[in-house]
């Protein structure tokens, strides 16, 4: 066609895309010289305003690449203008499937990717984030995959599913486990809220809880640790081994040097006495110590370490304990009793304030079989009996015996 020609067409298919005339004069010279009406076709593509009317022209230039040549290489490129042009138009389709048939996992991603960032500005049409959800879904899979490994394009395509569906769980996982799996501990917290927010099965929450406060940890987040914790502890109220998770998690911090405030001192102390009178010997006087690591000047607490260690022959060992005890309650209830068997001892020292350390993973508390309880100056609160309940981690006590056979109460 005479470029004179060409120019002629172009406007008047532009300025008018029902313009019948000029589209029968286009395709009888197409069947003529089909190059340079693909060529028309494109150049009225690009330059038509209209998305749809667009993409429409780009698609019928890529048929006669197609068709008139076996140019694939032309066919390809076109259509992926009309991608560009109008992310909804069928030739998104018409181009995955060539790819898919091709095996060109690269060049169905790049499909994907420009698709997803054309229909973007569009999101909060439903139909267009309906779209956008299925992209997106369907590139965190693809660079999930071994033979592509890219973990961060991954997370960042299932966070972007998250925020278009906030109760999709599945990309709400996929990206915290992705996080989770590349050390990014800080990085993964924030997903354990967004499942919360619409987990509603008692036990996936309790679940959701632990791996947020073992994850926290990991990130040097223990006062968020201990929050989780005591998160869990709230849905399920009874479990003897997560309520001494929560007191370990507070005595970690106060043997770590932090400065931890006076009511989660006293939460823990709480927790390790009501444990101390549940399991004896041993086990109870480790319990009373963790308590006194809470909170020295424990009346309880000081009462029950007193009894058990008298038990066991081991009062020598509590003089740095009766001298916190008395430094902390010099007027308690336990204190004359203190004072007679105090001796030259000393409280111990204060943790020294630990320095920002790198983030540690959370290391698993070994489970002790239940005991007597210990005899309680007044009726003590009883736990749930259990058959195997964790542990206390002991505040500076000397190391104890192997766990004695359970016995009843």
């Amino acid at each position: 066609m005479d470029p004179r020609e060409i120019e002629m067409l172009v406007q008047r298919l532009v300025a008018n895309p029902h313009d019948q005339e000029a589209l029968a004069y286009a395709h009888r010279a197409g069947a003529q010289d089909p190059r340079s009406y693909a060529m028309l076709l494109e150049r009225v593509g690009t330059q038509t305003l209209d998305p749809a009317y667009g993409a429409h022209w780009l698609s019928e230039a890529a048929n006669v690449w197609q068709a008139a040549f076996g140019d694939m290489n032309n066919t390809v490129r076109t259509l992926m203008l009309a991608v560009d042009k109008d992310p909804t138009h069928r030739s998104a389709e018409r181009l995955a499937q060539m790819f898919r048939e091709k095996g060109d996992v690269m060049s169905l991603i790049q499909l994907y990717e420009r698709q997803a960032k054309g229909l973007a500005p569009a999101a909060a049409k439903p139909e267009v984030r309906a779209q956008l959800l299925k992209l997106h879904e369907e590139l965190g899979r693809m660079w999930s995959e071994p033979q592509l490994a890219r973990p961060e394009r991954a997370v960042e395509n299932w966070r972007k599913v998250a925020e278009l569906d906030p109760r999709n769980v599945y990309a709400i996982y996929a990206a915290r486990e992705i996080l989770k799996a590349q050390q990014q501990y800080a990085e993964a917290i924030p997903y354990f809220a967004m499942e919360q927010a619409i987990a509603e099965d008692p036990e996936r929450k309790l679940a959701l809880y632990r791996d947020e406060a073992d994850i926290r940890k990991r990130a040097g987040d223990m006062p968020g640790a201990t929050q989780a914790l005591r998160s869990a502890r709230a849905v399920r109220p009874t479990d003897v081994a997560l309520t001494q998770e929560l007191g370990v998690s507070v005595l970690e911090r106060i043997n770590a040097g932090e400065n931890v405030p006076q009511p989660e001192r006293d939460e823990a102390a709480a927790i390790f006495v009501q444990l101390a009178e549940t399991y004896d010997g041993e086990y109870g006087l480790s319990y009373s110590l963790s308590a006194l690591g809470a909170s020295p000047g424990h009346d309880r607490a000081m009462q029950l370490a007193d009894h058990f260690a008298a038990l066991l022959g081991r009062t020598g060992d509590l003089g740095p304990q009766y001298a916190a005890y008395l430094k902390a309650n010099p007027n308690g209830f336990m204190a004359n009793v203190a004072r007679m068997k105090v001796g030259n001892a000393q409280p111990p020292p204060p943790p020294m304030p630990a320095a920002q350390a790198a983030p540690q993973a959370a290391q698993p508390v070994q489970p002790v079989q239940a005991a007597q309880p210990a005899p309680a100056a007044q009726a003590p609160a009883q736990a749930a009996p259990v058959s195997q309940p964790p542990a206390a981690a002991p505040a500076a006590s000397p190391s104890f015996a192997p766990a004695p056979d359970a016995r009843g109460p």
